[in-house]
């Protein structure tokens, strides 16, 4: 196992909820509630990994300018991230997307993460290296963006916020590093935070507690794993769970109640079992395939989730071009294989569920849709709605309530 590199950077003035060191760029940008969402080719983004929402204490929500007469917010939206474009959609209640905007992100917007409850969206942007922080107006679903600042690393590729709402977590999947960013008044500060040897990081985010943060790390092949408090990271001993040579780890998702996590490995499309003790290190308990067994052509796996009620894992192929179904034991919380569902697309690069967990967004990436499922909570089974969305490059498709 390689060493982590912590690097914590001192800069003077840049506490949470002050004013950062990077000044706004492009800041009057604001979402056209009247553009048409298929829109034309963008630039792709590079390989990256729902939205991960925060619940903050309220400290204000910035004014994301004038709402639209007779826009109609619904309590269910849905963002897609795809070459420069975040786009937003109403959630209707018969399973229908309403486009409502979209929004230039920046180079390379392949992964968002929300915090509708303060105001605020925040995108990757691969190309130029830096997080995008957007207020959200709740009135009319529009965003603005309020600054850009580096990621701390390059080819970010995914971006989290910590359970207060004051921190923003960043994994560089190009540089091999995550950072801390703290969250300012004006959008977010640079980095206070650099740990560095995480090859190629692919997420990063916090427990429901916030006691603890974990970074999948496709090319080291191994979990890293933190203590966090006060906005800083702290290596646990171990500070990482190893993998299989050449797994790939790619994403984690964490069980809503027992003790468990769920690791998808890009390379050799599995998925994990873990147990986490009292101390949030993580231990491997159970490695099954996310394919059938008949499959003999290419595959890498790419999102995983776990069902709100904690009975259902579901993980996507990219290659076998299908949603795996697992149900978990009560009591264990191992995995067992239910079927495979086709994604009607190409290329599965991301997918996410509503709040109440019956319906299952997908983006097909190479094929350029979003399909919707619904799905059976009681079984697990997902039925097709059809194509919802037609997103050049969609890398990005998830679920948020709005507040």
């Amino acid at each position: 196992m390689r060493t982590l590199l912590v690097v914590p950077l001192v800069l003077a003035g840049c506490s949470a909820m002050t004013e950062p060191p990077d000044a706004s760029v492009d800041s009057g940008t604001s979402m056209d509630a009247g553009l048409v969402v298929d829109s034309g080719s963008e630039d792709a983004g590079t390989d990256a990994g729902g939205l991960d929402a925060g619940h903050p204490e309220d400290a204000g929500t910035p004014d994301a300018g004038t709402p639209d007469a007779g826009v109609d917010v619904p309590r269910q939206l849905v963002f897609t991230g795809g070459g420069n474009l975040i786009r937003v959609f109403a959630f209707e209640e018969d399973g229908g997307l309403r486009a409502l905007g979209q929004v230039n992100a920046g180079s390379g917007a392949s992964f968002l993460a929300a915090d509708l409850p303060r105001g605020r969206l925040y995108a990757v942007n691969e190309g130029s290296a830096q997080i995008a922080a957007f207020a959200f107006d709740a009135r009319d679903a529009g965003l603005t963006l309020l600054n850009r600042v580096s990621s701390g690393g390059g080819g970010p590729a995914h971006v989290s916020v910590d359970r207060s709402g004051r921190f923003v977590f960043a994994a560089n999947y190009g540089g091999g590093s995550v950072s801390v960013l703290p969250v300012t008044d004006a959008g977010l500060a640079a980095p206070t935070q650099t740990i560095g040897a995480l090859g190629q990081a692919h997420q990063i985010f916090s427990d429901a507690a916030n006691r603890f943060v974990y970074a999948p790390c496709k090319q080291a092949d191994f979990v890293a794993q933190f203590a966090f408090d006060g906005g800083v990271l702290t290596p646990l001993s171990p500070p990482a769970l190893d993998t299989d040579d050449n797994a790939g780890p790619r994403h984690l998702a964490l069980h809503p109640t027992l003790p468990r996590a769920y690791l998808i490995n890009e390379l050799s499309s599995t998925v994990q079992t873990l147990a986490i003790d009292a101390q949030g290190r993580l231990t491997s308990l159970q490695t099954l395939s996310s394919l059938p067994s008949n499959f003999a052509g290419s595959n890498t796996g790419a999102e995983l989730v776990v069902h709100p009620n904690g009975r259902f894992v579901f993980a996507s192929n990219r290659g076998h071009q299908s949603i795996v179904r697992f149900s978990v034991n009560a009591t264990s919380g191992e995995l067992t294989l239910l079927g495979h569902t086709p994604t009607e697309g190409n290329h599965p690069r991301h997918f996410s569920l509503d709040a109440t967990g019956r319906w299952l967004l997908v983006g097909n990436q190479q094929s350029d849709n979003v399909v919707l499922f619904a799905l059976d909570d009681a079984t697990g089974a997902l039925t097709s709605r059809g194509v919802v969305a037609t997103v050049n490059d969609v890398a990005f498709a998830g679920f948020v309530t709005a507040p």
